[in-house]
């Protein structure tokens, strides 16, 4: 259970007139959600929210047929997403994800909590890619790890071995395949379909050239990854047919036009400025 400090939530009642608002559209479902939106400000969600606790939080997600009619007696759910398919186990029943206003950035936050198939934001610009990154690309998963652990070699041998990126693919044909790439070899790689591509994945919702992950020098150094094909020598962009998703395992931010999705429910998050904000900007 999520408790908030009374003293916080005295500041967001203090502060709500003057936060931004977020709007949430759902833009594909299927689960019937289809063009709703969801209203949320500084106290959470305002309008038809189950827990009605406004504290801050609005929490997403499941907890089965028979707690529907009294959800609001358990206090755990702000707004249900109920999938078109029910598995019957403990991890499809639960809060997906977690939406809170932050005193401190006096924005909003997304995280996803570990419950159901993932809460993923779409990769729009250039990610920097950090240890135990989740990244689903259609049907496929991909997780990324730093050094030579998992190479069982020696790290004495190697120049940089903290640098190495470890990739591990997840699909219906490639169970934990793992592959993996040393930055003086390698500043460029492609993962799709195409066989042209560093890590080719067998999967018919994957783009030719999917994404690309490089590897920068200097400020803010170490390997990023973009959607599709992504060349800078060249300026070319070329974005993939059904999108890169970044799993929000931690805490981020929500910026105005971000996409994210949850149990079959894809979400576009519109930040309506309060007067006050935008006659600073």
């Amino acid at each position: 259970m999520n408790i908030v400090p009374p003293d916080t939530i005295k500041k967001l009642k203090e502060i709500v007139n003057q936060a931004d608002i977020l709007e949430l559209e759902v833009v594909s479902s299927l689960s019937n959600l289809k063009g709703i939106k969801i209203t949320i400000n500084a106290l959470g969600m305002t309008e038809n929210s189950k827990r009605k606790a406004f504290d801050g939080n609005t929490f997403f997600g499941y907890l089965g047929e028979e707690n529907e009619e009294n959800i609001n007696d358990n206090n755990e759910i702000d707004f249900v997403l109920k999938p078109k398919d029910i598995i019957e186990n403990n991890k499809i029943f639960g809060r997906y994800f977690r939406i809170r206003y932050d005193l401190n950035t006096m924005g909003y936050l997304i995280k996803y909590l570990e419950c159901g198939f993932g809460t993923f934001k779409k990769i729009t610009e250039k990610t920097k890619l950090r240890d135990c990154y989740l990244i689903n690309m259609g049907n496929s998963y991909i997780v990324c790890s730093f050094g030579v652990d998992e190479l069982n070699l020696s790290e004495t041998n190697i120049v940089d071995a903290d640098k190495i990126l470890n990739i591990k693919v997840y699909s219906d044909f490639q169970n934990a395949e793992l592959h993996f790439f040393n930055p003086q070899q390698f500043k460029k790689i492609y993962i799709g379909r195409d066989a042209s591509c560093n890590i080719i994945v067998d999967d018919t919702l994957l783009s030719r050239i999917h994404c690309t992950i490089e590897y920068k020098e200097g400020t803010g150094e170490g390997w990023y990854i973009s959607d599709g094909r992504a060349d800078d020598e060249l300026y070319e962009e070329k974005p993939s047919t059904n999108g890169t998703w970044l799993c929000l395992m931690e805490e981020t931010p929500i910026k105005d036009g971000m996409i994210f999705k949850s149990n079959q429910n894809q979400f576009k998050c519109h930040i309506i400025k309060h007067k006050k904000n935008t006659q600073k900007e």
